[in-house]
């Protein structure tokens, strides 16, 4: 008996074929579901031939890192993408590109405290420490990156803030005092994100149009959008996907969602049909 255990242990050349092979189906399928998950929008790095990096200061001396997808058209309507708490510039890779074929010159930066944005002269930011007061000077980043924008040669008559979570609130905050400022798109906004606060902020918005949307199941966005549509007295929409997705990771599990966007925007800021350029 112990012989025959003993001998069980080795392998014959035609198992040891068949794991071999099993190994080699399992890494194959593993690399196809890799392309699959990024094709489907995952988080990845932008390709290089697709942007460029710039760097800009806010007006109260926070430097701040930023990624330009640029477009062949001449002042093509533009994008300022502005990310969540904790994330950066990054998160917006598959949402920009999808953007720059359609048309719009987007410009997605990391805010204070975050990313590549951790410097203000000598002082070095983390979001981490922020307080009220730092988080509503954020609204700086908004405007910064609105102004790169434009300089990158985006229509200042066709741009739109498009923000996620906290970016979603500073992007309101900031456009409140800005009509240049045609049209916002909320992603999981909430009413008070780290004391930015922006019930009010809709009310004085006006009648400019506002896209929000939110997951069903992340509850307090769910809430805060049915309370900021009440409370908007413009053209104000509200699109609810199944899930409790937040912020940018709604965008990575609807395609869908991603594509509302363009749709919405398309008759407000553009971009515009070539018969309709040339008229």
């Amino acid at each position: 008996m112990t012989s025959g255990r003993t001998h069980s242990h080795i392998p014959r050349p035609r198992d040891a074929f068949a794991r071999t092979r099993d190994v080699l189906l399992l890494k194959a399928a593993l690399a196809t579901v890799g392309m699959v998950l990024c094709a489907c929008g995952a988080p990845h790095e932008a390709p290089p031939d697709n942007t460029r990096d710039i760097a800009f200061a806010t007006s109260d001396g926070v430097e701040i890192a930023a990624t330009v997808y640029p477009v062949d058209t001449p002042k093509p309507p533009g994008l300022v993408l502005v990310h969540m708490l904790g994330a950066d510039r990054r998160v917006w890779g598959p949402f920009a590109l999808r953007a720059q074929r359609a048309g719009y010159l987007c410009l997605a930066f990391d805010l204070r405290g975050h990313g590549d944005s951790r410097a203000r002269g000598d002082e070095s930011l983390s979001y981490r420490q922020f307080n009220t007061a730092d988080w509503r000077a954020a609204v700086e980043d908004v405007g910064a990156a609105k102004r790169a924008l434009l300089e990158q040669g985006a229509d200042p008559e066709n741009l739109a803030l498009v923000g996620a979570s906290i970016g979603a609130n500073l992007a309101l905050s900031y456009a409140v005092g800005h009509e240049d400022v045609p049209a916002v798109v909320l992603v999981s906004p909430g009413l008070d994100y780290k004391g930015v606060k922006i019930e009010e902020a809709i009310v004085a918005y006006g009648r400019r149009p506002v896209l929000l949307m939110t997951s069903e199941g992340d509850s307090y966005s769910a809430m805060s959008c049915t309370t900021l549509k009440r409370a908007a007295p413009g053209l104000c929409e509200l699109r609810e996907y199944k899930g409790a997705t937040h912020g940018t990771a709604l965008f990575d599990v609807s395609v869908t969602a991603i594509e509302q966007v363009f749709l919405w925007l398309k008759p407000i800021i553009g971009p515009q049909e070539e018969e309709d350029r040339d008229d």
